[in-house]
């Protein structure tokens, strides 16, 4: 069970098995990093250790530079973790006004556009160059806004997903990331208030 922010309500998203919630800090961060180091170089994979590093320390960033609250990320330790990190952050309309001119903005500037039928979700893919430690590299960054119901559109939940794209770009992977980031934000929903 998660914690919202205050004038956040609470709400639900379905997580794949081996998935969890944590809280959007620096030691959870480090701790993600150590437990998937400690899978991976089991597995005999530094590859994959570097990527999940780089996603980690990018999703904290952009944990640190937002109104981050939550991060979801793959835990299990008897699956391969995937390269891929979800945080959830609370983002504001410009000088106390509404979120519309920024969502005009990705609409025209972005290619964003709705992620279900409802119209409820604004969806946009970005590619960002990344740097972890001396390490560089890219990542396919996913972001979904979602206006928090009383605030008049000034205020929403921004989901970010950051997928690490590999060093032999392997588009079908970072693709089938794309679609489970899709899948599990489309599961999103307000939960009713409580009488």
């Amino acid at each position: 069970m998660h914690t919202t922010p205050d004038g956040v309500p609470p709400f639900r998203l379905i997580l794949p098995d081996g998935w969890e919630e944590l809280p959007a800090d620096r030691s959870g961060t480090d701790a993600l990093i150590r437990r998937s180091s400690a899978v991976l170089r089991a597995q005999h994979r530094p590859d994959l250790d570097a990527q999940l590093r780089t996603m980690l320390e990018v999703a904290y960033r952009k944990m640190k530079q937002g109104r981050a609250f939550a991060v979801y990320v793959q835990t299990s330790a008897e699956q391969m973790p995937l390269p891929m990190s979800i945080t959830a952050s609370v983002v504001s309309g410009q000088l106390g006004g509404t979120l519309d001119r920024q969502v005009a903005g990705l609409i025209r500037d972005r290619g964003a556009g709705f992620l279900r039928d409802d119209r409820t979700i604004i969806r946009w893919e970005t590619p960002a160059d990344v740097k972890a430690g001396a390490e560089a590299g890219r990542a396919q960054v996913v972001d979904y806004l979602i206006p928090i119901p009383g605030s008049r559109r000034r205020d929403a939940l921004q989901f970010t997903t950051v997928i690490p794209v590999p060093a032999n770009d392997v588009t079908e992977v970072v693709s089938a990331l794309v679609d489970l980031s899709d899948l599990m934000v489309s599961t999103f929903t307000w939960k009713p208030a409580e009488v």
